[in-house]
């Protein structure tokens, strides 16, 4: 519960769409008085008249859908702007105990804007740090660590494989350093991959694509009696690739098995600290292993099975088809 003076001071604040610096403000001032957080961030998101926050703890459980659906943790109403599933944010902490916050865009046609104006579609950053979407701002702060009372403004990086360097290798593109003060430090990142827009193979296929070093990783789609195998890179897993309902697919073995009772994003597979996940991306009818519904899991390099639950009888077997050198 807020005192009086500041839910006052709040909600005057609040009477017009706030800007970048004074969402940061107000977010700053209704953090100091809230219990400490657990190792991760806190979001603060905000629009004309509303102010609202949700934990984002350093766990692969932990992530936060934002959206327009009723089933994202964070549901944003702006249906000119925000996509039913919009957003994914995630936390992690470093070795050195410094909190990470990733924001991941689902595939939506704007993405989200930083700060600074610019429209992003996957972050990595490390300090507070502000992004909208659609008409809304949000303000995310690290649980550790000194809160400046000012917006920083934040050094921007990008990451970009680097081709001479070998697999798993970046470069870091950044801008000649300032005198900043306290740092907020982003690094721009590769958007999301589509399921659909990758080739797929009968199983046991033998052919140009049987396994080998650079495509470590497999992916068996069944439904019915369709059957599709995709394989990835470690560098498509580290941008992220997304499975759900698609019109459009490059060729006929994924297409009727993506077009069913899915959610158009239902699912993401993801490369975090030399480990594959898969999280559900608050999708309608939900993601089982084992029976059980989950939120997040982790992929097994010798075999993991997951249902799309509901009537569509869509299941995924994922595996890894060869050892990582």
């Amino acid at each position: 519960m807020l005192p009086t003076d500041l839910v006052a001071w709040r909600d005057r604040a609040l009477r017009v769409a706030p800007s970048a610096g004074d969402a940061y403000a107000i977010a700053v001032r209704a953090n100091a008085e809230r219990e400490p957080a657990e190792p991760g961030y806190r979001l603060y998101w905000m629009t004309r008249g509303l102010l609202a926050s949700a934990e984002v703890p350093a766990a692969s459980t932990g992530h936060v859908v934002i959206g327009r659906h009723e089933k994202c943790d964070v549901v944003l109403d702006d249906e000119r702007a925000v996509s039913l599933r919009h957003v994914l944010v995630r936390s992690a902490v470093l070795d050195d105990g410094c909190p990470t916050l990733s924001v991941l865009d689902l595939r939506t046609h704007d993405g989200f804007e930083l700060s600074d104006g610019t429209k992003q579609h996957a972050i990595m950053a490390s300090g507070p740090v502000v992004f909208r979407i659609g008409s809304h701002t949000v303000v995310a702060l690290p649980s550790t660590g000194r809160i400046p009372e000012a917006l920083p403004s934040p050094l921007v990086e990008r990451f970009e494989r680097d081709p001479g360097a070998g697999r798993g290798h970046e470069v870091k593109i950044q801008p000649a350093p300032a005198d900043r003060g306290p740092i907020s430090r982003v690094t721009l990142m590769r958007g999301t991959i589509d399921l659909a827009e990758r080739r797929s193979f009968p199983p046991g296929f033998t052919g140009e694509w049987s396994p080998d070093p650079a495509h470590p990783f497999e992916l068996l789609l069944t439904m019915g009696g369709f059957r599709a195998v995709v394989r990835f890179t470690v560098a498509d897993l580290e941008q992220g690739v997304l499975i759900g309902r698609a019109e459009k697919c490059v060729d006929a073995g994924l297409r009727p098995i993506l077009a069913e009772s899915i959610s158009r994003v239902h699912l993401l597979l993801v490369r975090e600290k030399g480990q594959q996940f898969l999280y559900d991306t608050a999708s309608t009818n939900g993601t089982e292993i084992d029976g059980r519904r989950v939120r997040c899991a982790p992929l097994a390099d010798e075999g993991t099975t997951a249902r799309i639950a509901g009537k569509s009888g869509l299941s995924l077997h994922w595996r890894a088809v060869h050892a990582l050198q």
